[in-house]
């Protein structure tokens, strides 16, 4: 059996930001990113006459779901002014997952919520979600 090529990848190094024309951007302090998990919606095909009173499903249409993000919160700066202005934009925008061994993921997404926590003890975070519209692109590592 073949060693895992996993074995020195963690998240640490992972950036996302907007592409702006052929500009990429990341976000400054990102702690904690989720890519988007794909999904498929199954269609009910039964019929009366399905074999054996079993329940028919054929493949529907494919989801790209969300983006979200967790940030060191600097109110008004930095990355909390990006993110509160890709919200208050209302558009579809491009962004950009780039991973610690280079593979990309592309994709046309736009802010569905930004939020912001100031615990008494502990540090202030920001936060914010991204709506993915049609399907992302993965780019492989060099």
């Amino acid at each position: 059996m073949a060693e895992t090529a996993a074995a020195t990848d963690i998240g640490f190094a992972t950036t996302f930001g907007p592409v702006v024309g052929s500009t990429y951007t990341a976000l400054a302090e990102v702690t904690e990113l989720t890519p988007p998990e794909l999904s498929r919606d199954s269609v009910d095909f039964t019929h009366h006459g399905s074999p054996d009173r079993h329940r028919e499903f054929k493949p529907g249409l494919s989801d790209a779901g969300e983006v979200s993000l967790t940030y060191n919160l600097v109110p008004g700066l930095a990355d909390d002014a990006v993110i509160a202005t890709h919200l208050a934009a209302n558009a579809v925008e491009a962004w950009r997952i780039v991973f610690p061994n280079g593979a990309q993921l592309n994709f046309k997404g736009f802010a569905t919520a930004h939020g912001r926590a100031t615990p008494m003890d502990d540090k202030m975070t920001g936060s914010a979600t991204f709506k993915v519209t049609g399907k992302p692109v993965l780019t492989p590592a060099a």
